[in-house]
């Protein structure tokens, strides 16, 4: 399998946690390292596992759009706004 590798291109939050899950999963369960024992995945995790494969398979089949809407900041008065500018108040 690849690298894991953090400069990866950007991905929809959702799947990057799936990714990372994913990642976990086999570092758990894989021999890496000898003072390092393996283990097996908790139900839990393995419930998770599957619900992760499933995230990213729908994202790669381009069956689900995980595109997380930008908020839209609130409108500024500027310099480039069309509006009149406000009168000068003179002091008496």
């Amino acid at each position: 399998m690849g690298r894991y590798d953090d400069n990866a291109p950007v991905l929809p939050p959702k799947i990057k946690a799936a990714f990372d899950f994913l990642h976990h999963a086999r570092m758990v369960t894989e021999q890496t390292d000898a003072s390092i024992p393996m283990r097996t995945l908790t139900p839990l995790e393995k419930s998770v596992e599957v619900a992760a494969l499933r995230t990213v398979q729908q994202y790669l089949l381009g069956e689900m759009d995980f595109v997380e809407e930008a908020q839209s900041a609130p409108p500024t008065k500027g310099d480039d706004d069309d509006s009149a500018p406000e009168p000068v108040k003179s002091t008496p």
